[in-house]
């Protein structure tokens, strides 16, 4: 054959062979392809019988036997010898009556799987099954699970004492159905941890006649309040270490000689001792001292923004309209100072400033004193004939003519302490001026009651609610408890430890609830008379006495750390309103009726009772008779109440240790007390 005859392959020849060959490989690839996805499987399902094994090893070395333990996948890579960094999830281990049962969740992102002990190919999922636990965050029920035997709340819940976790999980159970929050708790065979819900969960608080809830921490004693729904821990301050623990000593300190606070209204003094200087010292008492310009001032924090406004009108289409109006019942009927005038003009003689000043007031003025305005004791003045009128037409109820209508023309007044500012005249008259920031208006008198009237209010208010509740300035007492931590908690180190750690070190950031909802609208003398109400009064006192530790209006008054903080090492819980400086905050109504105490009732045995007055963070009510708004108190026996914000109570500043403190020693007694470590 020549040269010429040899011919390679055609183009087609080509092709043909490359669709062959392809052919080929895709059999090929779709033969290994199962075998490389199944071998991933399998190979995963390895490593999941691997961690169930660590865990069980690490539970046999832990002496954890009849117990719950959860273990983060991450704690079990020591125990393993092949592992990858991007499994997550966890273990559960319980081992009772000689049997040990593991339940697992792991996943990689791509794989989960979710089972007890058996783990096989029907376990794995590539879909997040019901029922996956990614975090040790929850199990059973119970605690979090990732608290370990050797946490200080795993030990508070073992105080109770029974031999296993689960049984005193039971008895918690046990004594919760029966738990009555609308009485007192001073009984006790039925104290002890009780089980409730927070916004984090399931919470596990004290209440009644407890000695096993002191703790010593940062040279201090403290009564733990609860585990919170995270497993932190929520104590209240209760003294010097070297100190006994009741009365004033169970208060922070401070010295009363120094700066005016910016409240100048009630002129609070005060200056600040750090506590564990042990300078002599008395403690704190002070008002809120907000002001009384209707209950936007109630709060842990409050804004100053008023307007000027009048509350009540009369109804002429209302044969009750003189009942419409506030009747107050406080008046000193004999006090001699007392002026009353003839003319007010709430726009032209009422300053507001700014937005953000809360100095404004009213003058009432008068050019001469016994024609513009005279001076009298509201005795005389309401019982003199011709200053009322018992005939007036639809005045008062017909069937019962106890409100007479007021026809003096004094009828502009300030009641309280307002001081008045005379001046005598050339012309040999007197003229005079009270700055006052809340002007009553006098539409009635009361038959038989010289301490008592029915008025009109004028002055400077909050213009809404939404405006009243939002949190532009400290109250004194946020003021004062933030300045304690700052001086006594924050970058100080606990000198009692052996390793002297930052304090702050221990320190969660926690929900402090200042509840401000209400029920009503009504703005601001809403209901039962001449109050403003806030829901905690329903809950506490006519609602069926129903506390609750959550926060029913999380986002705006559940007070948290402020994430943009850079001082504080205590890392930031990201709910709540972010409007702390420091983690630390006060004990709520809600949380002392938890605890056995009840509204207008003395309970001298439940642990919380200190013998002195005591603030809470929880408004109360706004009230007209008095134009005060109310947080409430914690009273010296032990009884919860309402208390103006202008009453001086004592502090007790309360915080969290995180969840994963270390219990050291102690029982818990006041003698010995529990010591912590990290």
């Amino acid at each position: 054959m020549s040269i010429k005859e040899k011919k390679g392959f055609t183009l087609v020849e080509l092709l043909a062979v490359v669709v062959v060959l392809g052919v080929i490989v895709t059999i090929a690839v779709l033969a290994v392809k199962p075998r490389t996805r199944s071998a991933k499987k399998n190979l995963f399902i390895a490593d999941a019988k691997s961690y169930m094994k660590a865990a069980k090893e690490a539970y046999t070395l832990e002496e954890a036997e009849g117990e719950v333990v959860c273990h983060n996948i991450s704690d079990l890579n020591s125990y393993v010898q092949k592992h990858d960094n991007d499994y997550t999830g966890t273990i559960i281990s319980e081992f009772t009556n000689g049997t040990s049962k593991q339940t697992i969740s792991i996943t990689n992102g791509r794989y989960y799987i979710f089972g007890s002990d058996n783990i096989t190919s029907s376990n794995l999922s590539e879909e997040m099954p019901a029922g996956f636990i990614s975090a040790c965050t929850s199990a059973n029920n119970q605690i979090p699970q990732d608290l370990g035997t050797t946490t200080l709340a795993y030990k508070l819940l073992m105080s109770e004492g029974k031999g296993t976790l689960t049984e005193n999980l039971a008895l918690i159970d046990q004594r919760t159905s029966t738990v009555n929050l609308k009485a007192i708790e001073e009984n006790q065979s039925k104290s002890g941890l009780y089980k409730s819900e927070d916004d984090d969960g399931a919470t596990y608080y004290y209440r009644g006649v407890v000695n096993n809830n002191w703790l010593e921490f940062g040279g201090f004693y403290w009564r733990i309040v609860r585990i919170n729904g995270d497993g932190s821990i929520r104590l209240i301050y209760s003294g010097l270490k070297n100190s006994n623990h009741t009365g004033a000593n169970a208060a922070i300190k401070s010295n009363t000689n120094g700066a005016t606070s910016r409240y100048s209204y009630y002129q609070v003094y005060y200056t600040y001792v750090n506590d564990i200087s042990g300078l002599t010292s008395t403690q704190v008492k002070l008002p809120y001292s907000n002001g009384n310009y209707g209950h936007t001032y109630a709060g842990y924090m409050y804004n100053p923004k008023k307007v000027l406004m009048s509350y009540q009108t009369f109804l002429p289409s209302n044969t009750k309209r003189l009942n419409n109006f506030t009747q107050l019942t406080n008046i000193n009927a004999t006090k001699s100072d007392y002026y009353f005038f003839k003319n007010f003009d709430l726009n032209n003689d009422c300053f507001i400033g700014n937005d953000n000043d809360d100095t404004g007031s009213c003058v009432l003025k008068c050019r001469e004193l016994g024609d513009d305005c005279i001076a009298s004791n509201w005795n005389t003045l309401a019982t003199t004939e011709g200053n009322y009128s018992t005939t007036a037409d639809g005045v008062y109820p017909a069937t019962n003519p106890t409100n007479y209508i007021y026809t003096s023309p004094y009828k502009y007044t300030c009641w309280g302490n307002s001081t008045p500012v005379t001046k005598a005249n050339s012309d040999g008259t007197t003229s005079v001026y009270i700055s006052c920031p809340i002007v009553s208006e006098i539409v009635g008198t009361i038959k038989n009651q010289a301490t008592q009237a029915r008025i009109r209010i004028h002055g400077l208010f909050a213009p809404d609610i939404d405006t009243a509740v939002q949190d532009i300035y400290d109250s004194n007492i946020k003021t004062q408890m933030e300045y304690w931590y700052e001086h006594n908690i924050y970058n100080l180190k606990d000198s009692s430890a052996d390793d002297a750690n930052y304090l702050e070190s221990y320190i969660a950031d926690e929900v402090f609830c200042g509840d401000r909802t209400s029920n009503t609208d009504n703005y601001p003398l809403a209901n039962n008379g001449s109050h403003f109400m806030y829901n905690s009064y329903l809950r506490l006192t006519q609602n069926g006495h129903i506390s609750t530790l959550k926060c029913p209006n999380l986002s705006r008054d559940g007070y948290t750390l402020d994430s943009t903080n850079t001082q504080s090492i205590v890392t930031p819980k990201g709910a709540g309103n972010r409007k702390l400086k420091y983690p630390v905050g006060a004990i709520t109504a809600d949380e002392m009726v938890h605890a056995g105490g009840k509204y207008n009732t003395p309970n001298l045995s439940y642990y919380m009772y200190v013998g002195v007055s005591v603030h809470t963070m929880t408004p109360y009510n706004f009230y007209a008779g008095n134009l005060l708004s109310s947080p409430w108190i914690i009273g010296a026996s032990g009884n919860i109440n309402g208390g103006s914000s202008t009453n001086a109570a004592y502090l007790r500043p309360v915080i969290n240790l995180k969840s994963d403190i270390i219990y050291k020693s102690g029982s818990g007694t006041e003698a010995d007390p529990y010591i912590i470590t990290l």
